[in-house]
């Protein structure tokens, strides 16, 4: 298989995480890819023409993120990240729902500051801004519940760590930002959880990175 995606200096994606979870890192071959390169190896693959895409030994591919993590957890036997059935499922899937959703809205915050200040939209960058407080909010009142770790807690870091280690140059780049905001200072109960978790093995071994 064949993984086209962006590595990113200091960040491990929550796709190289299930790797690791999972022990199929060796079954894997990374692609350092970037999107916006017109010559990019994902033109004639995705046509969506974004990353992760997975490309299997069948010649089919697999694009984005929940449904490249999920066939991944198919294919190992330890514990699932994607429980079964009941009410851990949905509890666990409208977490990496939310995560994903927090990974998005500040990717939508790093495209805005990159026009120029006099074209940033203010109230376009406090929208995005006030949706990613909420969302911080709800993971925080969410922690209380989390058991095993699953896709749900997984994802969550992975946005957290992306938000934390990207924060201070989107902050100074885009208007009306806060270059010092830290998603973890007013949240003790998320600070908590992560911190310890976060330097666990799986979420510090990546594949490669670009120059």
């Amino acid at each position: 298989m064949k993984l086209l995606y962006t590595p990113i200096k200091g960040y491990v994606h929550t796709v190289e995480a299930v790797l690791n979870y999972t022990g199929l890192r060796e079954a894997v071959l990374p692609v350092a890819t970037k999107p916006f390169e017109a010559d990019n190896p994902l033109v004639g693959i995705n046509p969506l023409g974004k990353v992760p895409t997975l490309v299997l030994d069948s010649g089919e591919y697999l694009a984005g993120g929940p449904v490249i993590y999920e066939y991944l957890d198919s294919l190992h036997r330890r514990r699932r990240l994607f429980p079964a059935k009941g009410p851990q499922r949905w509890t666990t899937l409208r977490q990496a729902w939310m995560a994903d959703g927090l990974f998005d809205t500040f990717v939508l915050l790093i495209v805005e500051s990159w026009r120029p200040k006099d074209q940033q939209r203010a109230d376009y960058i406090e929208r995005c801004m006030a949706k990613i407080i909420a969302m911080l909010d709800q993971i925080e009142r969410d922690v209380a519940g989390y058991g095993r770790l699953d896709i749900g807690q997984m994802r969550t870091v992975g946005a957290l760590q992306f938000l934390r280690l990207k924060m201070p140059q989107v902050g100074q780049a885009a208007i009306g930002l806060d270059a010092t905001f830290d998603p973890l200072a007013t949240r003790p109960a998320l600070a908590a959880w992560y911190k310890p978790l976060v330097r666990k093995k799986i979420f510090r071994e990546s594949l490669i990175r670009l120059d």
